[in-house]
């Protein structure tokens, strides 16, 4: 990645069902706790930002994005800045897979005159990106990757060429994706052995969003900056040993080796017994990253992921 415009990290913003921010991803929880539909993520807090009659017709794909993108604008201390000249990299896996499935069932059940609008325009997965736009009244570009794995690394690549290029002055990007009764079950059915066990057996389906603030200036005194990102297959790939790293593994069982062999090393955080098997795990790992610099504790960190096929992506930052 060029030096010549050095990318900074403005800001973050996370939400899981274990909490916000510093408690999204807590040690002493596991994500087997968000099994239960009842424990989706709590998106209330939203109203601070958004007034409640706004937020009638959006649903928590969505809402999940919205979240974490306004808490790290608040995190980077821009709620009231103008926002005409900022864009939008978002990140999906599955996109929103309850509307998408809620959909089917209304077209199913009442037939194609009679499927909800509602549901098809919101299953989209750039629906979350628009609404952010809309929102935060973004007037740059937007752009939503679907990628299980990467997709966060890809959209990451996106805003820095845009930042660097002049497009826009800030990018959030980020990676969303949610818990639904159907991925449960995709998970439960891929866990047996009669579907080849291509899952771990103690992997759950996890969601959440979490963001990211770029810009080309650091805006306060506790910066962290972007200093390069590799997106190449894993044998490739090189992963610094004297700094942390935070890894976000898919748990499936063909990778095992290579996250056993990677989270064996010292420094090493696995977020995916408390997030659980999310395909934006990327963006949580990241903001992990960032969040362990701006704390004080160390002055470089990476992020790393896989995808299905064996492709990785390594995301460092630096104090």
């Amino acid at each position: 990645m060029s030096q010549h415009r050095e990318i900074y990290i403005l800001g973050t913003g996370i939400v899981t069902p274990h909490g916000e921010q510093q408690n999204a991803l807590p040690v002493d929880l596991v994500a087997s706790s968000i099994t239960d539909s009842s424990q989706r993520t709590d998106t209330s807090g939203l109203t601070k930002f958004i007034p409640k009659r706004a937020l009638r017709r959006i649903d928590h794909f969505s809402r999940l994005a919205l979240y974490a993108s306004f808490l790290a604008l608040e995190d980077a201390g821009l709620l009231e800045t103008d926002h005409e000249n900022m864009g939008v990299a978002l990140a999906s896996g599955y996109g929103a897979a309850q509307t998408s499935f809620s959909f089917l069932d209304s077209f199913f059940n009442d037939g194609d005159r009679l499927a909800s609008p509602t549901y098809f325009s919101s299953g989209l997965h750039n629906a979350a990106s628009a609404y952010i736009a809309m929102q935060t009244k973004a007037q740059g570009p937007n752009i939503c990757t679907s990628n299980i794995g990467l997709g966060p690394a890809y959209s990451l690549a996106t805003a820095v060429h845009w930042l660097k290029t002049g497009i826009v002055d800030y990018v959030l990007v980020g990676g969303v994706d949610e818990h639904c009764q159907v991925l449960e079950h995709c998970v439960n059915r891929f866990q047996s052995a009669e579907e080849g066990a291509c899952l771990l057996p103690d992997v759950v389906a996890g969601e959440g969003a979490a963001f990211l603030v770029l810009g080309t200036k650091p805006e306060r005194t506790t910066s962290c900056v972007l200093t390069d990102i590799k997106i190449e297959p894993y044998s490739k790939q090189t992963l610094q040993r004297m700094c942390p790293v935070f890894v976000a593994p898919l748990g499936l069982t063909d990778q095992q080796s290579i996250v056993a062999r990677i989270t064996a090393g010292e420094n090493v955080t696995n977020i995916l017994p408390v997030l659980g098997s999310h395909p934006s795990a990327l963006a949580f790992s990241s903001v992990q990253a960032v969040q362990s610099i701006l704390s004080g504790a160390v002055s470089e960190a990476q992020a790393f992921a896989l995808d299905g096929a064996r492709n990785s992506a390594v995301i460092s930052f630096s104090k």
